[in-house]
């Protein structure tokens, strides 16, 4: 699906946080400005290491569950894609991607021939970037396209 050599798009990395908006409306505006498409992109988290652990409930982890949470996120992504493209004449292109958050978007960066990637920065605290570290930091550092920051604040 990637763009040809004189097409560019610009990526918008949503993950149907509460300030998903923000983003999509920047990456709108971008692609606009530049007359390039917008790839919605949402990363999706892979299989937990352990099977059995889920961490936002204490649950069981299964594989059907995963494929029903999957099949719901690209939903989402497609739904907002076609509602974008109808309302604001910018080609939009849904797409869902399993993997590490910025492995997968610098990849799609090179794939897709992106211009530019938009993406939020969610304000955790230093002990959360020393553990897990910034996919907004990963990327500003090894992007090799201008990377747009959204400051999401915390209401």
């Amino acid at each position: 699906m990637a763009s040809s050599p004189s097409e560019q798009t610009v990526i918008a990395a949503v993950d149907f946080s509460d300030h998903g908006e923000q983003i999509v409306r920047e990456g709108l505006l971008l692609a606009r400005a530049a007359g390039s498409s917008l790839h919605l992109i949402h990363v999706a988290a892979g299989e937990p290491a352990l099977a059995g652990y889920d961490k936002e409930d204490i649950s069981s982890f299964t594989r059907s569950a995963r494929a029903g949470e999957l099949t719901d996120e690209h939903r989402k992504v497609r739904e907002l894609a076609a509602t974008l493209s109808d309302t604001t004449g910018v080609d939009v292109h849904p797409l869902v991607i399993m993997g590490p958050a910025s492995e997968t978007l610098l990849t799609a960066i090179d794939e897709l021939n992106a211009s530019h990637i938009v993406l939020g920065t969610h304000g955790h605290g230093g002990m959360h970037h020393l553990m897990f570290g910034s996919v907004a930091q990963e990327l500003v550092r090894r992007s090799n396209v201008p990377v747009l920051l959204v400051p999401v604040v915390k209401r």
